[in-house]
């Protein structure tokens, strides 16, 4: 384009010449065209720059995008495992505060219970921020992965607790039982886990500029 309009330039200079009845005025007014054509290559060439870095920047946060979003992808089924294992936490208690009389069946599910979320808690503590991702973005989600294990620790504590005073051998009275597993839901399970704010940080952090994303 630039050679094109380089020659277009010149075809008219030349079918201008005849017009101007003195060669230093249309020297003059070759100069200035010059300038002014120099000035618009220039800002040309600028934008053209500036257009190429901010493809590659586009480039980067889409391969950011992509490493976030598989991490999260295998994070939020561990954290549906975790929701699982609340509900089955929660069916359990339940079973055991209708229970005229304590069953063995009861106490095999906590011990299964007890192994899977064991098993969940120790994917948790091995969660690491992806190396390729940017660093401000591993700082963030490293505060995702503590409050998730906090998080698992304290279930693994709630079940193991309910299962060692559920233990068919110790128990005399479900009424005392129960009661016992109430305070330990009470005092040991978590309000919840949170990390929606941390989410977004990170989504904020890698989001399409505006302009470019049109």
């Amino acid at each position: 384009m630039f050679y094109i309009l380089s020659i277009i330039a010149a075809i008219i200079l030349v079918a201008l010449y005849k017009f101007f009845p003195r060669k230093k005025i249309f020297v003059y007014f070759c100069l200035f065209l010059a300038v002014i054509f120099a000035i618009s290559a220039f800002v040309n060439s600028r934008q053209a720059e500036e257009e190429k870095i901010s493809q590659e920047q586009i480039f980067a946060i889409q391969q950011q995008q992509k490493i976030f979003s598989d991490w999260y992808a295998s994070y939020q089924k561990d954290i549906d495992r975790l929701d699982r294992n609340w509900q089955l936490y929660y069916d359990i208690v339940e079973t055991l505060k209708t229970a005229e009389i304590y069953e063995q069946i009861t106490y095999e599910q906590l011990t299964d219970l007890e192994s899977e979320v064991i098993d969940e808690q120790i994917k948790i503590h091995n969660l690491q921020p992806p190396p390729e991702l940017e660093e401000d973005c591993r700082i963030i989600l490293s505060e995702v992965i503590r409050k998730t294990q906090i998080y698992s620790d304290a279930q693994a504590k709630t079940v193991t607790s309910v299962k060692s005073v559920a233990n068919p051998e110790i128990v005399k009275d479900l009424g005392e039982m129960n009661k016992k597993i109430k305070d330990i839901t009470i005092r040991e399970i978590p309000a919840g886990l949170f990390t929606a704010r941390e989410i977004s940080a990170i989504r904020d952090k890698l989001v399409l500029p505006e302009d470019d994303a049109r």
